[in-house]
């Protein structure tokens, strides 16, 4: 008889996936009340076919109970001078409040950003103290510039990209063939 696995100190578990480099977002919807949105580091491609994205949110989080009754929202991918924002819209606060921004179809876009992308609400699924909201892709528009990322609990400040490291006999070769 084997014994059953222990579980994983949460503690331990933030560390080790502190590990991981992300990319930050903020999220943005529009309410009866006004625009709402927060910082999102757990967000990725899902699908090209149909074009998918996933969002993770606490379930404590305003922008959790904003999509649960959303018809979709907006994806702002922050650029690597925009650590401030990022921290602005992690906090509770009027976090639209001086900061430049246009509309979107289903929320703000926040000026500077790298990418906006708007999303249909696809689907919604539960993540223990998170849900996973998936977002159909209806608009995109991307920009210049390099991205804020963020791992070990601080914005990453690094040297411009090596693109010749990362080359591959065929576009995103390196992506597509990966285990994942």
């Amino acid at each position: 008889m084997t014994a059953a696995p222990r579980a994983v100190e949460p503690g331990r578990f933030r560390h080790a996936l502190g590990q991981f480099a992300t990319g930050v977002t903020v999220i943005t919807t529009t309410t009866a009340t006004g625009p709402v949105g927060c910082t999102v580091s757990a967000f990725c491609s899902l699908s090209l076919d149909p074009p998918l994205v996933l969002a993770c949110l606490g379930r404590d989080r305003s922008m959790h109970r904003a999509l649960m009754s959303a018809p979709g929202f907006g994806v702002s991918i922050l650029a690597s001078d925009q650590g401030p924002l990022a921290r602005d819209f992690a906090r509770p606060a009027d976090r639209f409040a001086g900061v430049a921004h246009s509309p979107g179809r289903y929320g703000p876009h926040l000026d500077g950003a790298l990418a906006h992308l708007d999303c249909a609400v696809h689907e919604i699924r539960e993540g223990g103290d998170h849900v996973i909201v998936l977002g159909l892709l209806d608009a995109v528009a991307v920009h210049v510039g390099e991205p804020l990322l963020y791992a070990q609990g601080a914005f990453l400040d690094l040297p411009g990209p090596d693109w010749e490291r990362a080359a591959a006999s065929a576009p995103q070769e390196w992506l597509l063939s990966a285990p994942w």
